[in-house]
C-alpha cells in the first residue's frame, strides 16, 4: 500500500481472526518486523503490535525485515538481501551459506554492495562461494553490477518483502521470549521530511 496503512491494518487483523474462528484472547505472543523499511510501514506495524501486546498482556518480539526475507530464500550460497531505498541507497544485509548473518543491516550504495559481495565471498570460502544469490526489490538493479564483482549471480524467486508466514514460523521456533527489549524501529537513515525553517515563516503585521 502507498497510503492508508493505519486505517487498513486493524480491520485486516480482525477479518483474519473472524474468518478462521479464532479469538484474539487465544494469542500468547506476537511478532513483528521492525525495519529497515518505509517509515510509515514500520511505525504502523510496530504501533499495532505494541497496542495489541499491551491490551492482551502478552509479549511482542521484533525481527529484522531483511532477516525474515533471507529466511524465505531457498539457497545454499552466500546471500545478499537488498531493498531499494531510492537515490542509490539499498537497505542491505548479507548472509553466509548456512543462513547465519554475515553483516548487520546497512544502508549502502550500489558500489558499496559490490564491495560487500566481494567480502562475503572471501569470508565464506566453500565450493559454492563463487556464486552470490540476490533477493529483494533491489536485486534487479544490482545483478549486473555484482556480476562484474563476483562472476556468478543468481536471483531468488522469494517475495521482495517480508512474508508474514515466514515471520510466524520464525517466531514459533524461537524459544527466547523472556526479558524482551521494547519493540523499537530500526531506521538506517533519517526521514526525508524535515521540520520547517522558523526563519522563513510568513510574518503577519497587526
Amino acid at each position: 500500500m502507498q497510503k492508508g496503512h493505519a486505517e487498513a491494518l486493524m480491520p485486516m487483523i480482525e477479518k483474519l481472526f473472524s474468518e478462521n474462528g479464532i479469538e484474539m484472547s487465544a494469542l500468547d505472543r506476537l511478532a513483528v518486523t521492525h525495519g529497515p523499511g518505509t517509515f510509515t510501514g514500520v511505525r504502523v506495524g510496530l504501533s499495532a503490535m505494541r497496542g495489541l501486546a499491551l491490551a492482551l498482556s502478552i509479549p511482542v518480539k521484533t525481527y529484522g525485515t531483511l532477516a525474515v526475507m533471507a529466511r524465505a530464500c531457498d539457497t545454499q550460497t552466500p546471500l545478499i538481501v537488498a531493498v531499494d531505498a531510492k537515490r542509490d541507497t539499498f537497505y542491505t544485509q548479507s548472509f553466509a551459506p548456512d543462513g547465519a548473518a554475515h553483516t548487520d543491516p546497512q544502508a549502502l550504495s550500489a558500489a558499496q554492495v559490490s564491495t560487500l559481495a566481494a567480502s562475503l565471498i572471501a569470508d565464506t570460502a566453500t565450493d559454492k562461494a563463487d556464486k552470490i544469490t540476490l533477493c529483494g526489490s533491489g536485486a534487479d538493479m544490482l545483478a549486473d553490477i555484482l556480476v562484474d564483482a563476483t562472476a556468478l549471480v543468481s536471483q531468488s524467486d522469494a517475495p521482495p518483502y517480508p512474508d508474514a508466514a515466514v515471520l510466524a514460523a520464525m517466531a514459533a521456533q524461537d524459544t527466547d521470549w523472556d526479558g524482551l527489549a521494547a519493540a523499537e524501529p530500526l531506521y538506517l537513515r533519517p526521514p526525508d521530511a524535515t521540520l520547517p525553517d522558523p526563519t522563513k515563516r510568513i510574518k503577519w503585521r497587526s
